[in-house]
This record gives C-alpha cells, sequence and structure tokens, in this order.
C-alpha cells in the first residue's frame, strides 16, 4: 500500500466536517501523542464537541493551535483557557479557548484489530497517571519505543 502524508491544512477539511455535526476517521502521525497513539499505525475516530461546556477529565480534544491541528491530552483549566499537552510531550502546553476544541476522541482502531474506547474510565485513568509521570517521560519514553510498549 502507498502511503501519503498530507500537511496539516487537510485537517481543515476534518474540521468542516466536525462542525457539520459528523464524526471523522483519520489516519495518526506524529509522536506527541505515543505511547497511546502510534504514529503511522494507528487510526483515530473523533466526534464532534459543542463549543462550550466543561470538557471530560483526561479527554483528548481534537483542536487548532498556532494554525495547527492537534489532538492532546486536556490537563485542566486556568481561567478561559483550557490547557493540553501531548502524551509524548516533555513540556509544552497549548493554551486553547474552549470554544476553539472542535472534537474529541472516541476511538483508537489498532492494527491488529482491536478498539480502543477513549470515552472508557480506565483509559482516562491511565492518562492522569501517565501526567503524573511527566518528570520520568525523558527515560521512559525512549525506553517504551525501543520495546514497542504502548499504552
Amino acid at each position: 500500500m502507498r502511503k501519503i502524508t498530507l500537511p496539516n491544512d487537510f485537517l481543515a477539511e476534518a474540521a468542516r466536517a466536525l462542525a457539520e455535526g459528523q464524526k471523522v476517521k483519520i489516519h495518526i502521525t506524529g509522536e506527541s501523542m505515543y505511547p497511546f497513539i502510534r504514529s503511522g499505525k494507528d487510526v483515530v475516530e473523533i466526534v464532534p464537541c459543542p463549543p462550550s461546556g466543561e470538557l471530560p477529565a483526561w479527554c483528548c480534544p481534537f483542536y487548532r493551535w498556532e494554525g495547527r491541528y492537534m489532538i492532546h491530552r486536556y490537563i485542566g483549566r486556568e481561567g478561559d483557557d483550557c490547557l493540553m499537552l501531548g502524551d509524548g510531550n516533555l513540556a509544552r502546553i497549548e493554551r486553547v479557548k474552549r470554544n476553539e476544541v472542535i472534537g474529541l476522541l472516541r476511538y483508537i482502531y489498532r492494527p491488529d484489530g482491536s478498539v480502543q474506547d477513549c470515552t472508557d474510565a480506565r483509559w482516562l485513568r491511565r492518562g492522569a497517571w501517565w501526567y503524573r509521570l511527566r518528570p520520568l517521560r525523558r527515560w521512559l519514553l525512549p525506553v517504551m519505543k525501543r520495546l514497542g510498549i504502548s499504552l
């Protein structure tokens, strides 16, 4: 199968579909959500998110930040800003206005045919646990990648 990598602007089409109330599936590239989402292997399903209201704790919103579309973990609020951090990132926290959240990660489809429900309480708790391990990620991530471990 031939693989084509599209620019991030292509995700604007996904954002339009979500705004129209449709769900979208995207083949993920990038390491910012490893070990929960594996680049080039996993397909994610995103569902529309209303432009207001509180986000579920530890969910993974789809949003636009500094001209790029992203899926990162919601780690809390500070004033009017929603704070987002990629599971594979060590430090950079994005500040996003709530009305800029376009969708929410609903499912991860794995190459082996398994499906991860991203609203499952256990999966969300693993995300909270992983967030608390931030000081150790610098050492954990390379080892996990080398061993092929995902969460």
